[in-house]
């Protein structure tokens, strides 16, 4: 049966009961001064501030103020904050009760925190702010500097999204040499330069190159690979881990490994030239030690064969999303024994030649370590193959079934729970084209001892499901379509 809730910990009561002594005083304090009182009510908020100060301990205030979410505060949220925060905070990550709070607190507040090491300002930020920041927050090594977003609406035409962090925002943090990660706006076309303020593909460009130890950027539905290696700045060596490029070519991805030696993460999709075999002979031949690999729209050829051949050692991760009927059984095994360390692995095929023989015997010391698998297939026998993985790990703890015809799997799923298959698994997603009846999902939850999310496709009534999770207060989420 899946694990039993467990009690918050005292650490965790002891938080939310400290928030709501402070939220109280807080109410307390807002609603005794009028608007004209302002001064007042500042005075007050200090001596509370100073007072909790003297009885707890700073490193307390970056928990408190983290999980303050957690009692949601009635009055105005300056109020709390002001209280909250102290000039030796490491850790400040906005809520989303604090998007209403106007531009002038968050200058005056964040120029007094000089040791902040992680900011997140998701949908607050400004360039007034980012300048703030620049100035203040050197030791800064997380950043999320999403912009702020405005509804402009138009006369003639549909309402637009105004952003307002732009390239002068960008510049006023390039003195942040301590940055790791960075998540920022998307750049946007000349077009929409016209409409608010943005960043552009010059001023990312920049700020990378003026950040020496920066790791990871950010930047929804943005081709940082296809931005680096093409633009025609000097740049490099950088100190990015994890890039994604959509549309490369061996040309390509020779530059980007040269402006990025220290890649651990690299995905791939698009290809603009009919050159796979090439972009993989430079992976190769690279000196990368990748530890995450994604593949998309390639197929297992000669050259994928060399590359794990070289490669697959560091692989950790391991993504292929295969186009060209390729994949076989002799190929994954391959993948198993070049990928020793594999972890995490992600196959998606339209192959119609993969099958595993009636008598097959595994080849011991393969996917021993796997403990997340996702896979999807029109075509292979679903019963087959997840048998063939499962007998090949007793460590798999998340398991994703996608992309199958409609079929129903209850045969599949019975006779792997009476082998114990799924003795480690905490998390089960099956796709809604897979058929599963109620006594098997009730089967799952009674005999998996470690599920803790279980998604599934049941047409019927679910009701008694969740009071029998109740009822047992089980800790597992029953998820639907």
């Amino acid at each position: 049966m899946s694990p039993p809730k467990q009690p918050q910990r005292l650490f965790q009561l002891s938080i939310k009961s400290c928030l709501n002594v402070i939220n109280y005083a807080c109410y307390v304090i807002e609603k005794s001064c009028s608007e004209g009182e302002f001064d007042e009510c500042e005075k007050k908020v200090y001596s509370l501030k100073c007072h909790l100060m003297t009885v707890l301990p700073c490193r307390l205030f970056d928990v408190l103020c983290s999980e303050r979410t957690c009692c949601q505060y009635r009055g105005d949220p300056r109020i709390q904050l002001h209280v909250l925060t102290h000039p030796n905070m490491t850790v400040f990550r906005k809520c989303d009760l604090d998007n209403s709070i106007p531009q002038p607190f968050w200058i005056e507040t964040l120029s007094k925190f000089s040791r902040l090491v992680v900011l997140d300002l998701k949908f607050i930020c400004t360039d007034e702010i980012l300048n703030v920041v620049g100035l203040n927050c050197l030791l800064l090594e997380e950043l999320n500097i999403v912009s702020k977003v405005d509804i402009y609406k138009s006369l003639f035409n549909a309402s637009v999204l105004i952003r307002n962090v732009s390239d002068a925002g960008l510049y006023s943090i390039a003195p942040l040499k301590l940055l790791r990660i960075l998540a920022m706006d998307p750049p946007r076309n000349e077009r929409a330069n016209r409409v608010g303020r943005c960043v552009s593909q010059a001023g990312i460009i920049m700020l990378i190159n003026e950040l020496p130890r920066l790791e990871e950027l950010r930047i929804e539905s943005c081709d940082i690979g296809s931005t680096l290696i093409g633009t025609v700045m000097e740049i490099g060596p950088l100190s990015l881990q994890k890039v994604n490029c959509h549309y490369a070519s061996a040309d390509g991805i020779r530059k980007l490994i040269n402006i990025c030696p220290c890649l651990r993460e690299l995905s791939i999709t698009h290809l603009s030239e009919h050159n796979k075999d090439a972009i993989l002979e430079q992976i190769s031949t690279s000196e990368l030690r990748l530890n995450r690999l994604n593949l998309s729209f390639f197929s297992y050829s000669e050259s994928m064969q060399k590359l794990l051949l070289f490669k697959g050692c560091y692989l950790t991760h391991f993504s292929l999303w295969e186009i060209e009927n390729s994949l076989t059984l002799d190929a994954i095994l391959s993948i198993g024994l070049c990928c020793t360390n594999l972890n995490s692995l992600y196959l998606m095929s339209q192959s119609k030649s993969l099958e595993v023989p009636r008598y097959f015997q595994r080849p011991n010391n393969i996917f021993n370590n796997l403990q997340h698998l996702t896979i999807g297939n029109d075509t292979f026998s679903i019963e087959q193959i997840l048998t063939f993985f499962l007998n090949c790990t007793s460590n798999l703890q998340t398991l994703v079934l996608k992309y199958q015809t409609k079929v129903n799997i209850d045969n599949t799923l019975s006779s792997l729970l009476r082998k114990g298959c799924f003795k480690n698994i905490d998390n089960l997603w099956l796709d809604c084209t897979l058929e599963v009846s109620k006594n098997v999902v009730k089967d799952i939850i009674q005999s998996c001892d470690k599920l803790q999310m279980l998604t599934v496709d049941l047409n019927e009534d679910t009701s008694d499901f969740h009071r029998y999770i109740s009822d047992n207060n089980l800790d597992l989420k029953l998820g639907s379509y």
